[in-house]
């Protein structure tokens, strides 16, 4: 973690100088930290998950049920109103079956239940009970049928179920590392990937169909040692085929056995190849066994002597030896995201070297001088920025400059494409065309500028009210008078030149980051 905060700490420096920008503050420097302490132990953590694996156990079916559809009764009361709705609702019928490992509940189909009831031969009916699973109260509890297993090992029907387990090894590549094979090669030797099966390969038989129902007993009834035996069946392969079946395994990720044998035309054994995790002495057993068999079928005949020598001598991987092993952090690549949340990061919030806000900042200060120098030579090169345009016209306008002010006034109010602060436009040249005496044209003005805002704004009232005073205008000047008495709201009143210069982004003063997104929202558009 201390390269998280090195690394940011340099970058907060960096990147800011780099865009022209001033570097980040205290707090700038915190939320960076916090942002690179939190990539690292994203990557950290990802890097952990890669030592999940999986692994097939063979498992056998103790039960299977059958629910009729069922119907419950819902009760809806809705927050506001307190109305309370009933909802009628009705599930589907469902088929699952329990399996020895772990009870363990498995979905089925209807097609596979009658499959069970015709080898169990001892379908039964009962109630349903749905309580557990209801979301409201049942009306109709529907009908449970089920057949359980009667114990007979003919009767017997498997299932496999997947299991995750801590596998340190992946995460080592210093420990039976093998480089992966490519899609080429993989289709080129026809290699599948390793699942819930016994065998593997593309010998077909009668012969293969017995030694499969031999692999798939074996892998079901003794579970108990959390194995599972395979066979890959090759047809006339040289014995470096089998290399690409055993890199194709995953370096001994799995909790099986694998045996690789090499038939002819007639099924007979050519040679044999023993691989899986560690227990090397049980693979040259298993593997003198096999070769002493002269085809597919003297080796289901001899299973008995594979089990016994597997139960006896093969003992599952315990991969708590491996604890020790820590993986390779990606430094390289946490560096690199590093870099690129940052940057996105100071491109955000870091202080930009903007003409308009910086004229702000003066303005804010009653330095109008200074915000000139800088609004005079920007304009020129935006000339879609009407705000600017608007508040360098109020600032000739303080200076009593009002044929650039309306100048100024006029070009920002016809190049203004939103309506935030059209308003404040229409009332600052309302404001520069009474100096100028142009009353007429100061009344359109100041109306057009009642007519953009939610609501009578008082010192809007008050420009049109000296308005129709100079005018004149008795009888329109009553009816404002009635209005502003009925809608006065307190406020304290300001005079139109501090109004004028009161800074268009008054939010970015108050709320630096959101102003940035503005500013940005601005700059790339």
């Amino acid at each position: 973690m201390t390269f998280a905060y090195l690394y940011a700490l340099g970058l907060l420096i960096i990147i800011p100088l780099l865009m022209g920008c001033q570097p980040f503050g205290i707090f700038g420097l915190i939320m960076g930290s916090l942002l690179a302490w939190l990539i690292i132990w994203i990557f950290r953590e990802v890097n952990d998950c890669k030592t999940q694996d999986e692994e097939y156990i063979g498992t056998y079916v103790r039960e299977a049920c059958y629910f009729t559809a069922w119907t419950e009764r819902i009760r809806h009361e809705d927050k506001e109103t307190k109305k309370v709705t009933y909802e009628t609702v009705q599930h589907p019928d469902s088929w699952e079956v329990t399996v020895a490992e772990g009870r363990t509940t498995l979905g089925i189909s209807s097609t596979t239940y009658n499959r069970y009831v015709e080898a169990f031969g001892n379908e039964q009916e009962t109630s349903a009970n749905h309580d557990w699973e209801a979301s409201g109260t049942v009306i109709d509890p529907g009908t449970c049928y089920y057949t359980v297993w009667p114990g007979t090992y003919e009767t017997a029907r498997y299932r496999y179920i997947k299991r995750e387990y801590v596998n340190p090894t992946l995460r080592a590549p210093n420990v039976f590392q093998i480089a992966d094979l490519s899609e080429e090669e993989v289709k080129k030797h026809r290699l599948w990937e390793y699942g819930q099966r016994e065998i593997y390969g593309y010998v077909k038989g009668d012969d293969v169909d017995k030694l499969e129902k031999a692999a798939e007993d074996y892998n079901c009834w003794f579970r108990t040692k959390q194995i599972k035996l395979n066979f890959i069946l090759l047809e006339n392969k040289p014995p470096s085929e089998a290399q690409y079946w055993q890199q194709y395994w995953k370096n001994g990720k799995r909790n099986t056995v694998n045996a690789v044998i090499s038939v002819d035309n007639a099924h007979k054994i050519q040679w044999v190849h023993i691989f899986g995790w560690q227990n090397e002495g049980v693979h040259i057993k298993l593997r003198d066994l096999l070769v002493c068999c002269c085809d597919i079928n003297d080796i289901v005949e001899n299973f008995d002597e594979i089990k016994n020598l597997l139960e006896t001598d093969y003992h599952r991987a315990d991969f708590k030896q491996y604890d020790y092993i820590r993986p390779r952090f990606p430094l390289k690549n946490a560096a690199i995201t590093l870099t690129i949340f940052l940057g996105l990061f100071c491109g955000l919030f870091c202080r930009a070297p903007y003409p308009p806000v910086d004229a702000m900042r003066f303005i804010v200060k009653k330095d109008l001088k200074s915000a000139k120098k800088i609004l005079e030579p920007y304009v020129g090169t935006a000339p879609k920025d009407s705000y600017s345009y608007s508040n360098l016209g109020m600032i000739y306008f303080v200076e009593g400059n009002y044929e650039e002010a309306l100048r100024m006034l006029n070009y920002a109010i016809d190049h203004q494409e939103g309506y935030d602060v059209l308003d404040i436009m229409y009332h600052n040249r309302s404001e520069t065309y009474k100096k100028m005496g142009n009353y007429k044209a100061a009344l359109k003005d100041a109306q057009k500028s009642l007519e953009l805002v939610d609501y009578p704004r008082d010192l809007y009232m008050c420009n049109l009210k000296s308005i129709y005073e100079a005018l004149g205008y008795k009888n329109s000047l009553r009816r404002l008078t009635r209005k502003m008495k009925e809608t006065m709201r307190g406020e304290r009143m300001e005079c139109a030149q501090a109004d004028a210069v009161r800074p268009y982004i008054a939010k970015e003063m108050d709320d630096p980051f959101w102003g940035r997104f503005l500013l940005l929202k601005k700059i790339f558009s």
